[in-house]
Parts: structure tokens; sequence; C-alpha cells
């Protein structure tokens, strides 16, 4: 379990890393609002981050 945890972390902060370079600050926001949204099981809050991430991947193409 102890495994699991580190590596799921390690994902975490890669990812994390990984939109900042990419994307900047309003990634870094993006992200933040996602997280938020998912740990406190807000929908809405889930969603305007998605649809951030998502203007930002789309915007890059």
């Amino acid at each position: 379990m102890l495994v699991t945890t580190v590596i799921v972390a390690a994902f975490g902060i890669a990812v994390e890393r990984a939109v900042e370079i990419q994307f900047g600050l309003p990634g870094l926001i993006g992200l933040l609002i996602l997280r938020t949204g998912v740990r406190g099981r807000n929908f809405t809050c889930a969603c305007v981050g998605t649809a951030v991430l998502a203007t930002l991947l789309v915007g890059s193409l």
C-alpha cells in the first residue's frame, strides 16, 4: 500500500510539472481548479478545470 501511494504521488507530481511546463500559469490554475473539484466532489469546479485544460490543449495544437 505504501508503494502504491508513493507511485500515485509521483505520477501526480509529474503530471503537474508537465502541465506547468507546457501551458504555464493558466494550465496550473486549470489543474488546481480541477483537483479542487475532484477532491471536494464539486462537479461544477471539476468541469471548469477540465474546460480550461481542454481549451489550452486544443489551442496548442
